[in-house]
């Protein structure tokens, strides 16, 4: 995670300095609307994918401080990956935390979202944006639960499936998938833009039934390197 940190931070102050040395007098438009398609890869094989539509608007004179929501469509899979126990009442104490093996995990959400953009020029610009509502998909699996008050009364082996809620609470208060990029984006062309950064798809698998602690919702948090084009198809 430092590594990405210190990469990104590079891009950024590459970028900036660019920025300055060839100042672009074209305005920036008021409003600005985007199809986005983002790919990213982590450690276990993890691999996210996402399908999105952003608005965003400039706020104050100059248009470079951006305000903007979205639709967002989002997968995640990966392979032998440790879930741990998610909700926030249960994650403040190290001894009621468990852990769940899912050996394929392959979650899905479509979610509205928030985005907030500062466009240093015409051509570059740096932003953030998160999942804050919607549903959560995807395919059971064949789990295993791992936890020391595991003396027989809870199955070792269980079926668990993708959360179907997703809602941005803030921390381990969050419900089901959300995703989350911090990115910095070039314009290739005055349609097109490429986008690269880190992805954090937080994602959720709740079991057939409760486990220790009446707990049987599960959570995994990677960090991720993605790379995106987003196209105007109104400019």
């Amino acid at each position: 995670m430092k590594n990405l940190m210190k990469f990104y931070l590079f891009l950024t102050a590459f970028f900036l300095a660019v920025n300055c040395a060839q100042a672009q007098d074209t305005a920036l438009p008021k409003k600005e609307s985007n199809i986005d398609l983002a790919l990213g890869m982590g450690e276990n094989s993890s691999f996210s994918y996402a399908l999105s539509w952003n608005t965003s608007y400039g706020m104050f004179s100059t248009n470079k401080f951006r305000l903007g929501y979205g639709l967002r469509f989002s997968g995640f899979t990966g392979s032998d990956l440790n879930y741990i126990t998610a909700p926030a009442d249960l994650t403040g104490d190290d001894a009621t935390i468990d852990t769940l093996l899912v050996n394929s995990p392959h979650t899905m959400g479509l979610s509205a979202l928030i985005n907030l953009q500062y466009q240093f020029s015409s051509k570059f610009k740096l932003g953030f944006n998160i999942d804050v509502i919607g549903v959560g998909f995807g395919s059971t699996d064949d789990s295993r639960f791992i936890s020391s008050e595991n003396t027989g009364q809870y199955p070792q082996t269980l079926e668990s499936r993708p959360s179907s809620f997703n809602l941005l609470l803030g921390g381990d208060n969050d419900l089901g998938q959300l995703k989350s990029e911090f990115y910095i984006a070039y314009a290739l062309s005055e349609k097109t833009w490429l986008r690269g950064g880190v992805d954090m798809t937080f994602t959720e698998y709740t079991t057939s039934q409760e486990l220790t602690n009446a707990n049987d919702r599960f959570r995994y948090k990677p960090v991720l390197v993605f790379l995106a084009v987003s196209y105007n198809p109104f400019h």
